[in-house]
């Protein structure tokens, strides 16, 4: 097999994987999606703060246990390819970015990426596939907020179009970007650097970590470091995709909720996201890489992912 049929090879089985581990994500962990989202939007509806056990029951007593599934076909179809792409873009800027650090510290054994290469790798990978999903995004959260009752997805798209057009289908790009470019730089380089240290704390020891164990702790533990410090971008994402007639702008926005909430009106819903998140980082991360190191056994074509 040559190069290019190598390269050609390696990107379908890159994408495949980001495809397997975000559907299964989505799946099992759509009930804390819509919570989140119910959550976030309980100022919004005079509820009060809304905790997540009372809009859990309102949800169940009125919806059934199947409505905490509400959104999940919109979910899939936004995140399976967006995790898809995100492994994709991954894959591809980790490859760049070694070759380029190779040349630079003049080192063509180098196999792994510096710290602050690690962040801009996640970064830009995240951000870009973000923005091509970004009419997903919007459908997701509206379809799983009460405050709209999509009969369908086409009525849903329809409904979008007719009260924003093209740009409604953007709303709440520049948040999003900007909760999920610092969010995926932090997860990447704390992955990164916590699987090393797994790494050699078992080796220093004598002692034999299985990858999947490391995997998973190291996800886990990226996931919930890096979803506190970006949960206030998280909300004002949310509440400019559900009411963007009246949080207009990020600047705005973040106004608005300081004056209305204060300080823990950003943190409303960061239970459910850090513990989706953390749960999410970990599977997707292990599914991922399982696949790959299942598919290098079988093919000659190499991992990049799991090298850099």
């Amino acid at each position: 097999m040559n190069s290019e049929a190598k390269t050609r090879a390696g990107s379908i089985v890159h994408l495949g994987a980001g495809a397997l581990s975000g559907m299964t994500s989505c799946i099992l962990l759509q009930p804390f999606d819509l919570l989140k989202t119910r959550v976030q939007q309980s100022h919004m509806q005079g509820t009060g703060r809304g905790s997540v056990i009372q809009v859990l029951q309102t949800v169940v007593q009125s919806e059934g246990v199947r409505g905490l599934w509400r959104g999940t076909i919109p979910t899939l179809l936004r995140n399976a390819p967006g995790t898809s792409l995100y492994f994709y873009f991954l894959n591809h800027t980790k490859t760049l970015s070694l070759a380029a650090e190779r040349r630079i510290f003049n080192d063509a054994q180098r196999t792994k990426l510096s710290a602050p290469s690690n962040m801009l790798v996640g970064a830009s990978s995240r951000a870009l596939a973000g923005f091509l999903l970004m009419p997903g995004t919007v459908l997701k959260v509206q379809y799983e907020s009460s405050l709209y009752r999509y009969r369908g997805m086409m009525p849903a798209v329809v409904e979008i179009w007719r009260s924003g057009g093209f740009r409604g289908f953007f709303v709440g790009a520049v948040p999003t970007a900007i909760r999920d470019a610092p969010y995926a730089g932090l997860y990447m380089l704390l992955y990164e650097a916590v699987k090393s240290y797994e790494r050699a704390f078992a080796e220093g020891r004598g002692v034999s970590l299985r990858e999947t164990t490391v995997t998973m702790v190291a996800g886990v533990s990226a996931g919930l470091t890096a979803s506190y410090l970006t949960q206030p971008f998280d909300l004002v994402k949310t509440r400019m995709q559900l009411r963007p007639r009246e949080y207009t702008s990020v600047a705005q926005s973040f106004v608005k909720i300081f004056r209305e909430e204060s300080i823990p009106g950003f943190f409303r819903g960061i239970s459910l996201r850090v513990l989706r998140k953390g749960i999410q980082a970990s599977l997707v991360f292990t599914l991922y890489e399982w696949v790959l190191r299942t598919n290098a056994a079988k093919s000659p074509v190499s991992s990049t992912a799991l090298k850099a």
